[in-house]
């Protein structure tokens, strides 16, 4: 416990002790100087409350994870209550305001669950509450709004998770009570043999969760992990731990997984460079990730324990009584398959990205240029003009007209180079068009997580919206996007995971001749126990969205935004802010984001002597670092592995550490070795 206190306080020392630190967000609607922007992701760090500290409740873009939560009204208050807090360098007492309340944040949580051993759903709502009420006296917030921010947040985070959680207990306490768990592990060990019996379960982890959200491969596996320890009476522990490994390594390593996918758009790594060395320092971390379970399991055996009233009641099953293979295994590779397809569909139609202007698409060239001539920044036209993703060369030769088809060529460049920009969209310069379902679509969607080619989408739809007659509207549905369409609810992980659990049901209803109403009795128990961990994933989801409104990303921003680094430096600076981003707000998805735009801001036109993709893998890595209870993985780990806080915080906590570590050393190491940059 102390030495888990000491690296918190080691990570968060840099805050304490500096003087750039403030706790407000840029202004929304400011344009920044063109030449020297700030990063664009960053800027709107508080506006996914729903997502903080839950990998359940990271939600992508893609049809196959589609967020539970309108957040954009939370992006605009967010965004409005940070101008209102701006403060210069010298107000100290606001500069420290978000580091004080996130030391605050960790002193309540731990305090109360491991000093008072309080309930963890009361211990993460009381320490919620007040860190939202410090945020309230420091914004000058009315105490009642705070909580219902707590509310919101809580509400944001069980809508996310509630019913993917839910079904995962009926899969799971139907494939044990049907014997399908048992019937999997016994044809696993046949294979594999008892002692590599872990080696297999850290394998399935890592492949099943580059298509699959983490937290949905941990609840289709914990079932095995379950029935083995019953086998063997040993390893418990292990078991799960190698689950973990594999999962969470290709989770922020390899695409398409959003989090590294949005942080090779961010840092402009090809998908397929991002994939294949994400691999590359995946596969060793999960090798030290393993070996490391192992060590742990010895040092530190945990029994297993029941998660339900009746769960270890039922007596070993003989060979006969088991459901066939392919019938056990229905419920884990079905909502695999649907969700890869889904993914794999949505990939194919993201990289034809018709939104992408093309010359053909400008039907007027000289009313183009004109409309940028003088124009007023509380226009559309201005707002294009003065993005800054453009240079003062830049903007010149787009109010310039293009009368060659090579100055045709390059206008349409810039333009589609603006439409890459998260503040291009201000209400006070598009108040009066008539915007169209896709841009208020779009606008109301996560920003935070939007991928590019969406926020090329909603861009170029804001621009067609406001003038027609010069840029033509681009047809969005091809025939790759309608069938990821029509995808899109099979690809779900809530409807997929039902589908799941239905099959589990029937299975067991079948095998085991119950009657509907023994059924049904088996499935309220299973989400009795499942209520249970959605009450506390969803408070912890609200404890991590407090953090996030205390704006200490923001100040965490500051501090590494002048930082000068090159070569490993680089890599060791952007492990780094990925790890602080971690354990302040306890998100892996959002510490990508953040860290990967943040990098992005400090290099610049600088490029390494290495590829970025080893800036994109050393964010990825250092965004394991640090995960506690503000972490909703934490307490998917924690309560469906049937564990107490205490023995996850030595167990779990340390392997994130431990990959975190293992994927940055091969980060290193691949960057000297093979560089990989343009002059090789």
């Amino acid at each position: 416990m102390r030495s888990f206190l000491l690296v918190i306080s080691l990570a968060l020392l840099p805050l304490v002790v500096s003087n750039n630190a403030v706790c407000a967000s840029p202004q929304q609607n400011a344009k920044p100087d063109a030449a020297a922007k700030p990063d664009a992701v960053a800027q709107q760090t508080g506006s996914d409350p729903a997502v903080i500290g839950a990998p359940p409740v990271e939600p992508s873009e893609t049809a196959n994870k589609v967020d539970a939560t309108d957040l954009s009204g939370d992006v605009r208050a967010q965004a409005t209550a940070s101008s209102a807090t701006s403060v210069s360098g010298g107000d100290s007492a606001n500069s420290y305001a978000p580091v004080v309340l996130l030391v605050i944040g960790i002193v309540s949580v731990l305090g109360m669950i491991i000093g008072l051993k309080l309930n963890a759903f009361m211990a993460l709502i009381i320490s919620a509450l007040i860190v939202s009420l410090g945020v309230g006296f420091v914004d000058g917030e009315d105490a009642g709004a705070r909580m219902a921010a707590v509310v919101q947040g809580f509400g944001g985070a069980a809508g996310g998770i509630g019913i993917v959680i839910a079904m995962a207990a009926i899969i799971g306490k139907c494939m044990l009570d049907s014997g399908a768990a048992d019937r999997i592990v016994r044809s696993a060990i046949h294979v594999t043999g008892e002692k590599k019996a872990s080696l297999g379960l850290m394998l399935s982890g890592f492949v099943l969760a580059i298509p699959v959200f983490f937290d949905t491969v941990f609840y289709l596996l914990v079932p095995l992990a379950r029935s083995l320890y019953r086998r063997t009476n040993k390893n418990y522990l292990r078991y799960l731990m190698a689950i973990a490994t594999g999962g969470a390594i290709t989770h922020t390593l390899v695409p398409p997984t959003p989090g590294p996918l949005l942080v090779s758009a961010i840092l402009g790594v090809d998908i397929g460079m991002m994939m294949l060395v994400g691999t590359m320092v995946a596969i060793p971390a999960a090798i030290v990730g393993l070996t490391y379970s192992y060590i742990a399991d010895r040092i530190m055996p945990v029994v297993m324990r029941p998660l339900g009233a009746k769960e270890e009641k039922h007596r070993a099953l003989s060979e006969e009584q088991l459901p066939s293979l392919w019938v056990s295994l229905l419920p884990v590779l079905l909502p695999v398959v649907l969700i890869g397809a889904g993914t794999l569909a949505m990939t194919l139609a993201d990289r034809e990205d018709k939104a992408q202007l093309m010359v053909e698409d400008i039907q007027d060239f000289g009313q183009l240029a004109t409309m940028f001539v003088d124009a007023d920044p509380n226009t559309p036209a201005g707002r294009v003009i003065g993005s800054d993703q453009l240079s003062d060369n830049e903007r010149a030769e787009l109010m310039s007209p293009a009368q060659t088809p090579a100055q045709k060529e390059r206008q349409v460049d810039l333009l589609n180079h603006v439409l890459l920009d998260d503040d291009l969209y201000d209400e006070r310069a598009f108040l009066g068009v008539p915007l169209s379902d896709v841009s208020k679509s779009k606008l109301a969607a996560n920003q935070l997580r939007m991928k590019p080619v969406d926020r090329r989408r909603m861009n170029r739809a804001l621009v067609e919206d406001a003038y027609p007659a010069v840029i033509a509207k681009h047809d969005w549905n091809t025939s790759k996007r309608e069938i990821s369409n029509s995808l899109s609810l099979w690809s779900n992980a809530n409807f997929a995971l039902m589908l799941a659990a239905i099959v589990s049901m029937l299975t067991l209803k079948y095998v085991r001749s119950l009657s509907w109403r023994s059924l049904s009795e088996d499935v309220e128990e299973s989400l009795m126990s499942g209520g249970v961990i959605i009450l506390i994933t969803a408070a912890g989801g609200a404890f991590g969205a407090m953090l996030q409104d205390t704006h200490i990303s923001n100040s965490i921003k500051d501090y590494f935004s002048d930082a000068g680094a090159s070569g490993v430096s680089l890599l060791l600076l952007g492990w780094g802010i990925a790890a602080v981003l971690k354990v302040a707000q306890g998100s892996s998805t959002v510490a990508m984001i953040v860290g990967a735009g943040m990098m992005s801001a400090i290099i610049g036109d600088a490029k390494p002597d290495f590829n970025m993709v080893y800036v994109a893998t050393a964010v990825g890595t250092g965004s394991l670092m640090g995960s506690w209870m503000n972490d909703s993985g934490f307490w998917v780990f924690t309560k469906m592995g049937g564990l107490t806080e205490g023995e996850s915080l030595r167990s779990w906590t340390p392997l994130l550490m431990v990959l975190a570590l293992v994927g940055l050393v091969v980060t290193i190491v691949l960057s000297q070795v093979l560089p990989m940059n343009a002059s090789v």
